[in-house]
């Protein structure tokens, strides 16, 4: 290894992958050699003859890459949910550093062999979620830690993200769905893929460093508009150890869009954040806010304390696992650990709370994308008061 180079294999290039493939090709680190591609289905990558053209060998597979002799020091996994296990494990037996896409994995009962693998290896590994390794988020994390905050009451979440038929059709067959056909978990759904970022931000905030705080106990909804098998709306109410609470209202179901935003209140302060400045987020957060797209403390004591934004330097996570490759730290800020309460939570959450398809009359089209007529106010209002359900209106 040159000792200033970290040698990188991309798994997974299309999707989520070519985020990493925009930031690699457009020189977002300067010490990483592409080592080579694993991809079943390259083509789905927008620039995939850039790196052909500078020689970077492709494979179908991670196991084909080491079979031709491939080396490398860091495995970038972008894959589907339900291939995040194996493909952790090979890279870590193969004595590579590792950072894999959100979630962890599918099934839960995968959290204790993948512990025990990267322990064996003595590597790093990261788990995407991209706010966790934001300074933004991570000096929130501190606050809430070491007291400047007080103690946790109360904290509210809301994501709505529209999603069309194009989204669902995405991939090799497993959008939307619970299992693989010969019955791998996925679990793929709006709060375990697309909004899985702010659900795991609140176990993430009341852990402690490189950890995440589970919750005590937790009641869910979930309903369904597309022809899927899983849901695409959901609401979560949660109670923490210590008391606190947490609801997290998401949808893909809808038409009005509403970027995430959140109100984390605590008994020194109310912490704020809407990634825009809309009519919707201004009714929504709570007066002396105006610094949309950042997040703020607004203390009780008149005192104003500015985190920065969450979504600055979408980057980081790939530079601080290439800083661990070349340091062969493992001290990931958002591990296999700290990722592992989500996945627990979402198992869990699949296991014992049906879904609930909307009533036809409630449904709606508007070009391909199936939305529930009036769900997005419904969703705002609980936002606002907690103690709303999605409720029966919707139910036939």
């Amino acid at each position: 290894m040159n000792m200033n180079k970290v040698r990188v294999l991309l798994v997974g290039i299309g999707g989520y992958g070519q985020t990493y493939v925009e930031h690699i090709l457009n020189g977002c680190d300067d010490r990483i050699i592409v080592a080579g591609l694993a991809d079943p289905y390259p083509q789905a990558c927008r620039r995939l003859q850039e790196f052909l053209s500078q020689g970077v060998p492709l494979y179908d597979s991670m196991e084909a890459f080491f079979a031709a002799g491939g080396q490398a020091d860091l495995a970038v996994i972008s894959s589907p949910i339900q291939f995040h296990t194996q493909q952790i494990t090979l890279a870590l037996e193969k004595g590579l550093h590792v950072l894999c896409e959100k979630p962890l994995c599918g099934d839960a009962r995968d959290i204790a062999p993948l512990l025990a693998a990267a322990k064996k290896a003595g590597k790093y590994v990261g788990i995407g979620f991209q706010w966790s390794h934001a300074p933004a988020i991570l000096a929130l994390k501190q606050a809430a830690q070491d007291g400047t905050l007080g103690s946790c009451l109360e904290m509210k979440t809301l994501v709505l993200w529209p999603r069309d038929a194009k989204y669902y059709a995405r991939g090799i067959g497993w959008a939307g769905k619970k299992t693989t056909p010969d019955g791998q978990l996925i679990y793929d759904s709006v709060i375990n893929n697309a909004t899985a970022h702010y659900l795991h931000n609140m176990f993430f905030i009341l852990g402690q460093h490189g950890r995440a705080l589970e919750p005590d106990s937790f009641t869910a909804e979930l309903y369904r508009a597309n022809p899927i098998e899983n849901f695409d709306t959901a609401k979560v109410d949660m109670t923490f150890p210590g008391g606190a609470t947490a609801h997290i209202m998401v949808a893909h179901a809808v038409e009005t869009q509403v970027d995430p935003l959140f109100v984390y209140r605590f008994a020194r302060g109310t912490v704020c954040f809407s990634a825009y400045d809309t009519p919707q987020a201004r009714s929504l957060m709570p007066e002396g806010y105006t610094a949309y797209g950042h997040i703020q403390a607004l203390m009780d004591d008149g005192s104003v304390l500015d985190f920065g934004d969450p979504f600055e330097n979408q980057c980081r996570k790939l530079t601080l696992a290439v800083d661990a490759a070349l340091s062969g730290s493992i001290d990931a800020v958002c591990g296999i650990e700290a990722a592992s309460v989500h996945t627990r939570i979402i198992n869990e959450m699949q296991e014992r709370f049906a879904i609930t398809t909307f009533a036809p009359q409630y449904i709606e089209k508007q070009g391909d994308l199936t939305f529930v007529a009036g769900l997005a106010d419904r969703l705002m209002e609980a936002f606002r008061d907690p103690s709303l359900t999605i409720g029966g209106a919707y139910e036939a």
